[in-house]
């Protein structure tokens, strides 16, 4: 029979080749997948309940510390990147202004572990290209009427720290997020509720043994 010195250093072992450590993460885009990251950020901790922006948040160059979480809208006009663009908040939603509007979502070095946010427009109908780095095009949402909104989100194993972009494909909509979500607190990883296991049954057994020594 294996002793305790054998099994722990075993059982880790195995552990650590079942659930290795890695980092995911997981987009959700558009409103049919809304409910999907909800289900995913069921045992994270909502930052701010209130899920609206406030004005007095609103600087220079966007909305900073939006709800205390760290998460900043900064408002751009024109790409590259290059003049600010003022953004205002109304009845609790940050709205931008018609052409080529940008925003750039800039999280904190930590401590937001999933986002989310519903996005619309003033008039019409358009088109957005969320990016993860500067004129990229890595997912699309279409709004198709003023009471249409959409969603996108991120649930992480690890902080996000990397920006969103957010531009409409083409013509003058006029953005409005109505609100926002950030979570901390991720979900532990499968790898440590196994090592939270193992810690569990190792522990009997080892003042089992020193009352048998």
């Amino acid at each position: 029979m294996l002793g305790l010195r054998t099994l722990v250093p075993l059982l880790a072992t195995a552990i650590m080749l079942v659930a290795p450590a890695e980092a995911t993460t997981t987009y959700y885009q558009g409103a049919s997948s809304e409910a999907s990251f909800n289900t995913a950020v069921g045992g994270m901790t909502l930052l701010d309940p209130a899920l609206t922006f406030a004005s007095g948040d609103l600087g220079t160059d966007g909305l900073f510390n939006a709800s205390g979480t760290g998460i900043n809208f900064l408002g751009i006009d024109g790409y590259p990147q290059t003049d600010p663009l003022n953004l205002t908040v109304n009845s609790g939603a940050l709205t931008a202004t018609a052409g080529s509007e940008q925003v750039e979502i800039t999280f904190p070095a930590a401590g937001v572990y999933a986002f989310g946010f519903h996005i619309t427009l003033t008039t019409g109908a358009g088109s957005w290209f969320i990016g993860l780095t500067p004129g990229g095009t890595d997912y699309t949402v279409t709004n198709t009427s003023t009471s249409n909104v959409q969603f996108f989100g991120i649930v992480s194993t690890t902080p996000i720290t990397g920006p969103l972009y957010i531009r409409n494909l083409g013509g003058n909509p006029v953005m409005v997020l109505p609100n926002f979500e950030a979570y901390g607190t991720a979900v532990p990883e499968p790898r440590t509720i196994l090592l939270v296991g193992l810690g569990l049954v190792i522990l009997p057994l080892i003042r089992r043994n020193q009352k048998a020594g």
